[in-house]
């Protein structure tokens, strides 16, 4: 009885980290639109971004007019590919100690109460939580060129 116990619990033990494993893989290989990336995209109305270059940052505007030919734009270039999870979030969690080329958006949207609510949201040119499937280089250059010709850059308050 002991015997069949033990075999029971060793079945049990090696299907738990089977499906632990397959879970993991299919996490993070499963492809995402950015759509499942930047929530209410329909309904964006403004976004603060900041362009973080080693140690520089700069603050820009863009507010989206009535018209959302600007917003559908922006996720055009976005949507263009697909996006996977990153393993290397785990160990990422600033999105500065990398040196590398970020745009950190924080997203305004007006959601079915009317009221203005906001999110955040990252986007590198290397080591991402979210990464670009294929052609990242490509994108995140169109991106870049859409982000500085449509935005305004925003002066910095140096008084606090």
């Amino acid at each position: 009885m002991k015997k069949l116990r033990k075999q029971q619990k060793l079945v049990i033990t090696c299907a738990v980290i089977i499906l632990t494993i397959s879970w993991t893989i299919n996490y993070y290989s499963v492809r995402l639109p950015a759509t499942s990336l930047i929530s209410h995209s329909t309904t964006i109305e403004k976004i603060f971004f900041y362009h973080l270059n080693g140690s520089n940052i700069t603050p820009y505007l863009i507010e989206f007019e009535d018209n959302h030919n600007e917003l559908n734009q922006w996720m055009s270039i976005l949507d263009s590919v697909s996006y996977t999870r990153s393993a290397r979030s785990f160990v990422t969690k600033n999105i500065r100690n990398d040196g590398g080329e970020t745009f950190a958006f924080t997203i305004f949207y007006r959601d079915g109460d009317g009221e203005l609510h906001d999110y955040f949201l990252a986007i590198r040119g290397q080591n991402k939580m979210y990464k670009m499937v294929e052609r990242e280089s490509e994108v995140f250059e169109q991106l870049s060129a859409w982000l500085f010709e449509k935005a305004v850059e925003m002066p910095v308050n140096s008084n606090k």
